[in-house]
C-alpha cells in the first residue's frame, strides 16, 4: 500500500487527541474537558473516526470478508489485540475516570495510529488492487 489522505486526515486526528490528552492533564481549563472522564470521552469521540478513517482500507479486504486471514498479518494482529484493548480501556475509562485509564487510552491510540501507518507505509499493493482501490 501506500500513505493516503487518510492517514494524513487520521494523522490530524491523533495530533488532536494528544492536546486533547495535554489539555486535560495539564489542567489548561477547557470548556468540556474539566475530568478524565471527560478526557476519556474526547479521546474515544476522536478515536472512532480516527480508527474509521484510517483503516478503510480494511473493510475492503479479504481480511475484513475472512477474519481468520487477520491472524497471518501480523500488522492485522497486533490492531486488533490494540483495538480490544482500547475498546476495554474505553469502557473502564468511563465507569472510573482515572488519570491512569485516560493515559493508557492515549496510548493504545496512538500505538494502533503507529501500527495502521506503518502497515500502509510498508506492505505492498496486491495485483490489480491498485484499480479496485482508484489509485491507478
Amino acid at each position: 500500500m501506500r500513505l493516503t489522505w487518510r492517514d494524513a486526515v487520521a494523522t490530524a486526528l491523533g495530533l488532536l487527541g494528544a492536546v486533547v490528552v495535554l489539555a486535560v492533564l495539564q489542567g489548561w481549563g477547557w470548556p468540556l474537558l474539566g475530568s478524565y472522564r471527560a478526557g476519556v470521552m474526547a479521546l474515544a469521540a476522536i478515536g472512532v473516526p480516527m480508527c474509521l478513517i484510517g483503516a478503510y482500507p480494511f473493510w475492503d479486504s479479504v481480511a475484513f470478508r475472512q477474519p481468520r486471514l487477520i491472524l497471518r498479518d501480523p500488522f492485522l494482529t497486533v490492531a486488533a489485540v490494540l483495538g480490544f484493548a482500547a475498546a476495554t480501556t474505553l469502557v473502564i475509562g468511563l465507569v472510573t475516570g482515572t488519570e491512569l485509564l485516560f493515559v493508557s487510552l492515549a496510548v493504545v491510540m496512538g500505538a494502533l495510529w503507529l501500527v495502521a501507518t506503518l502497515r500502509h507505509a510498508v506492505e505492498a499493493v496486491p495485483r490489480g488492487a491498485s484499480a479496485a482501490m482508484g489509485t491507478a
